[in-house]
């Protein structure tokens, strides 16, 4: 079990006399008998992998997201597709290596600025599909699963988003968010 820890001391970096945004009254225990249905998010956003980019994209942008599961017609998790693989993929036409996010290939046109590097990104966007670019295998974690094996698969692997499974289709998301939430709520112990 991982528990917050509870100090009488000021935070560091804090003064004397200055309250914390948020008072915490009692130890919250973390993850106590939780599992992973009951804190992910239910009907992800998704995408098929026939999609192009420019789709992954848009979808992002319209649900203020930063990846999306990739999934079959039968909802089988094929992969996921992140801002990441986004610009490591638009990385190809601007010849740019060790593309960390979008902004990587911002500031390059920036610098740069090529004639014709947003129509060379655009076309990218546009042709190139999702199984192109999506990351595979995916990494998924069942519904019933404890919430500590999603933990630490997200941690080990720097996982932004963790599929959430059940009978091999997709039943939702667990997200960094949804980590922070569940470690917020107060919850008994099953019996």
């Amino acid at each position: 079990m991982v528990a917050a820890r509870s100090s009488t001391r000021p935070p560091a970096g804090s003064a004397r006399g200055v309250r914390s945004p948020v008072e915490r009254s009692a130890v919250i225990p973390l993850a106590y008998n939780v599992t992973v249905a009951d804190v992910m998010s239910p009907s992800p956003v998704t995408i098929g992998p026939g999609a192009s980019l420019y789709d992954a994209l848009v979808l992002m942008r319209s649900h203020d997201i930063t990846g999306l599961p990739v999934v079959d017609e039968a909802g089988r998790v094929l992969g996921v597709v992140s801002q990441h693989d986004l610009a490591r993929t638009l990385s190809v036409p601007v010849n740019l290596s060790g593309v960390k996010g979008l902004l990587d290939i911002l500031m390059v046109a920036i610098r740069d600025q090529p004639a014709d590097l947003l129509a060379k990104l655009r076309q990218t966007l546009e042709e190139v599909s999702v199984e192109e670019a999506m990351s595979r295998p995916p990494f998924v974690v069942a519904a019933e699963a404890p919430l500590e094996l999603a933990m630490e698969a997200m941690t080990q692997n720097a996982l932004h988003r963790l599929p959430v499974v059940r009978s091999g289709r997709l039943v939702g998301i667990v997200t960094p968010t949804d980590l922070i939430s569940a470690a917020l709520r107060r919850r008994e112990p099953r019996a």
